[in-house]
């Protein structure tokens, strides 16, 4: 019985817990997209989370550990892309709604744009992880693609890397542009009418 009774305490507290590590991710989440890994300070992230930097360092022990949280915590977000076999029109949908999703939360469009940049930086936490994603995405989707050319889908001639190139340079080049300009640039709106564009371009006649 007394077990039973300190249950829901344990619950609640659990709760907070998850809720205290979640404004923390935001906060980071917001402070490394602005700043970068080596700018952004523990203490200016537990400032605007609410917490204390030992409360930060308890759910992530370092500034790195809450660095690559952040990261994985975007990643999640593409990893949302399923590669279907249907066809490279269904593929494209898929990209505009991850587009989509990953839209309505700004702070980590302007993590995800500096972290294709540090990535380039040497020692930094993330260097060459934009060169593996890619190599990754071009062993994925060109095979994918080579396959949709031979079923009639897309126009015979087509270089299948480089239409995979042209739909991911698509996307992070309009979330770069985005990110100079957010008030006057439609990320999803831009991406969903080139990626149209781009396999009206392609698709077989």
């Amino acid at each position: 019985m007394e077990s039973s009774e300190r249950a829901p305490d344990g619950d609640h507290r659990l709760a907070r817990g998850d809720a205290r590590r979640a404004r923390i991710l935001t906060a980071a989440t917001a402070e490394f997209g602005r700043k970068g890994y080596d700018g952004a300070r523990v203490s200016d992230i537990a400032r605007s989370a609410g917490v204390t930097d030992a409360g930060v360092l308890h759910h992530f022990g370092t500034k790195y550990d809450l660095f690559m949280a952040v990261v994985e915590r975007r990643e999640e977000v593409y990893q949302t892309i399923k590669l279907t076999t249907e066809s490279v029109r269904a593929l494209f949908d898929e990209f505009i709604a991850v587009v989509r999703l990953a839209a309505r939360e700004p702070d980590l469009l302007r993590f995800r744009v500096m972290l294709t940049g540090a990535s380039r930086i040497a020692g930094h936490p993330v260097e060459g992880r934009a060169g593996r994603n890619l190599e990754a995405a071009l062993d994925t989707l060109v095979p994918f693609v080579q396959e949709r050319i031979a079923a009639g889908e897309i126009a015979e001639g087509t270089d299948p890397q480089q239409l995979v190139l042209e739909l991911l340079a698509l996307n992070d080049g309009i979330r770069d542009q985005w990110s100079a300009l957010p008030d006057r640039i439609d990320y999803v709106a831009v991406f969903t009418a080139a990626a149209d564009g781009l396999y009206e371009r392609v698709r077989a006649r």
